[in-house]
């Protein structure tokens, strides 16, 4: 009888735990993720914020490319098991406090509620671990990131990779065939519509797609 207390005392305390530990919190996730939990974007966000810090050379900071957006589309578009292995590679991260603590007080908090500093520490220490199993969960993290905060549409302006806007040309064969598996009725041009393509260099200096100023005003939250 007291072994069987002991136990549901045990299995009580446990979930209790894994409760305030893995769940409660948090704030609320930013509106339209289709795969992070709000647990999972604040830990994207306090990633975000200490990797790549304002003031660098980037057209944004991390806290203002919103990456916990960038990262949940990346997430959808990958095989379920792909997924599951970054989220768990999230989940490690954001509690490796309990097995690695930082020398502050807290120092064993979830890493989304550390000090700027002390999530700068915890990265270094595993950016550097003597096990390089470690090292490469590390390298691996930084790499979902990188691929999100350099594809945000600011950035590669920036870095000027962001599509040209081209005009559209009509072809002959736009003209005399339809799309493959579709009727000749179905095509959508005429012979007027035929144009001539453009045979010039594109200006490394003119516009750009605007597609991506829209997706950048978006991220930001402007109109």
């Amino acid at each position: 009888m007291l072994t069987s207390l002991l136990l549901v005392v045990l299995v009580a305390g446990l979930a209790v735990f894994v409760h305030r530990r893995g769940f409660a919190g948090y704030a609320p996730a930013p509106a339209g993720l289709a795969v992070l939990h709000r647990g999972e974007a604040a830990f994207v966000q306090a990633v975000a914020e200490v990797l790549f810090p304002a003031g660098g050379a980037m057209a944004l900071s991390g806290a203002d490319a919103q990456l916990a957006q960038s990262v949940d589309r990346h997430l959808a578009a990958l095989p379920e098991a792909k997924r599951f292995q970054i989220r768990l590679l999230f989940h490690f991260v954001e509690h490796v406090t309990l097995f690695l603590p930082e020398h502050e007080p807290g120092g064993r908090q979830r890493f989304s509620s550390l000090s700027a500093a002390a999530r700068v520490s915890l990265l270094e220490r595993l950016a550097n671990h003597p096990r390089s199993v470690v090292r490469l969960l590390f390298t691996a993290l930084r790499s979902v990131f990188v691929l999100a905060y350099l594809g945000h549409p600011e950035n590669l302006h920036a870095l000027d990779l962001a599509p040209f806007e081209i005009d559209p040309v009509v072809s002959d064969a736009e003209v005399l065939f339809p799309r493959v598996g579709a009727l000749p009725g179905s095509i959508p041009h005429g012979p007027a519509d035929r144009t001539e393509p453009v045979r010039t260099p594109l200006d490394p200096s003119g516009p750009r797609h605007p597609a991506y100023a829209r997706a950048g005003r978006q991220e930001r939250g402007e109109a």
